[in-house]
């Protein structure tokens, strides 16, 4: 086994902390043009945010398993990712009415803000 079980879990948490951070301060700037566009940035961030973490839980939650159960159970997780960020951003734009900029300009922050902290070493 190459990784930890610990290293994992700092590995999971890093994955979250970082985009969490960039939305916010993405946010910030967003108030600049009001505290709906904040909003809608801090909505979607932490949209992908929660979705990281369910992804996490779901792919790596199931303790040592075969391959082919593990990459099902990989593949679950993303997908009930992929449908809470669509649900939250139908939501923000149906019922909030909040603002399609700044709901969309988190999306790919927090994702890149999580490819960085998986990547850092």
């Amino acid at each position: 086994m190459l990784n930890s079980v610990d290293a994992g879990r700092r590995l999971m948490l890093r994955a979250a902390v970082y985009p969490l951070a960039a939305v916010v301060v993405l946010a910030l700037a967003f108030l600049l043009l009001g505290p709906k566009y904040a909003l809608g940035a801090l909505v979607s961030g932490a949209a992908v945010v929660a979705g990281t973490v369910l992804a996490a839980w779901v792919g790596l939650g199931g303790g040592v398993q075969a391959a082919g159960s593990a990459m099902i159970r990989m593949f679950l997780g993303f997908a009930l990712k992929i449908v809470l960020i669509v649900a939250v951003l139908a939501m923000a734009f149906v019922w909030w009415r909040l603002p399609p900029l700044a709901l969309l300009a988190a999306i790919p922050v927090a994702l890149m803000f999580q490819v960085l902290a998986l990547a850092r070493r």
